[in-house]
């Protein structure tokens, strides 16, 4: 084979060019070919850096992947992705722990009415104290238990008013109140960590699907008691309360645990209220067969 020439050199493809063996050169134009491979090789590096800056090229040879334009937009993407759900996820708690604030206020006025119902109903002394009934015995708003003529005195009004207040329906009211304030406070604490950040929304919100199952549990087992013990007057006075303070305002969490525990007895009635002839629809009724709204 033939020793190349100066003009069989200027002649040659890029490509042939960048791979011909370094000693088919004559010696004397070594250096020219060195620089016009170097040019060349440089013009292919600029074509290949442009065009992954572009993102046209996928190669990454002259850049890193997290510098290829198409990477960065990828990961912006799935960014805007997440702080999207994350935001529609925080947003979406917000209206779920509203919900159960505002069910569980509602219900702190349905209880406070029936204390103030039973105090109203507790056997008053002479001194302006109120007394309630503990089986063959008396106490007074602190839990002391009467005794000479305080008890007599208690003794003689209890004859004229045979129905009066009982320490065990005192303690149950006051009870329940403490429950909702207890309930009410883990709602907001947990709520206030959460607007803060930094905290899984997702245990979060098993946090409050179990709040929200508390508070239904709590007021079913409520309303049956009441049902179950006051006075006729006081049990239909708390199912007014009931159907005033949850009518239509509140929809169902979509929250599967708690939905779950709520549905049924949702359907059934719905089913018994479409069934019934409109003055049976507006008839009063028991305690227990009106579910509030969630």
């Amino acid at each position: 084979m033939s020793m190349p020439t100066e003009d069989d050199l200027d002649a040659l493809p890029e490509g042939e060019l960048l791979t011909l063996p370094e000693g088919s050169i004559p010696p004397g134009w070594l250096t020219g070919f060195f620089a016009r491979r170097a040019a060349m090789i440089h013009q292919q590096d600029s074509n290949e850096l442009a065009l992954e800056l572009s993102g046209d090229s996928s190669l990454h040879l002259m850049i890193f992947r997290d510098m290829d334009p198409n990477e960065k937009r990828r990961r912006k993407e799935e960014e805007d992705r997440r702080r999207s759900l994350a935001e529609a996820e925080l947003q979406d708690y917000r209206e779920r722990s509203d919900r159960l604030l505002a069910r569980i206020e509602q219900e702190q006025l349905v209880v406070e009415k029936r204390r103030k119902e039973i105090e109203d109903n507790a056997l008053k002394l002479h001194d302006g104290r109120r007394v309630y009934v503990d089986g063959n015995q008396y106490r007074d708003e602190q839990g002391r238990v009467l005794e000479g003529r305080d008890r007599d005195e208690a003794d003689s009004l209890r004859s004229t008013k045979p129905d009066a207040s009982t320490w065990r329906q005192k303690t149950e009211i006051d009870d329940r109140y403490e429950e909702l304030k207890r309930l009410k406070q883990k709602v907001l604490d947990d709520r206030e960590r959460a607007e803060r950040g930094g905290q899984d929304l997702n245990a979060a919100g098993d946090r409050l699907s179990a709040y929200e199952k508390e508070f239904q549990n709590n007021l079913e087992r409520t309303r049956t008691e009441i049902a179950a013990k006051a006075p006729a007057d006081l049990a239909a006075s708390y199912n007014t309360d009931y159907m005033a303070a949850y009518g239509d305002e509140y929809t169902i969490s979509t929250v599967p645990a708690f939905t779950k525990a709520a549905d049924g007895q949702t359907a059934a009635e719905s089913k018994n209220t479409e069934t019934e002839n409109p003055q049976a629809q507006n008839a009063p009724r028991p305690v227990g067969q009106i579910a509030p709204k969630i």
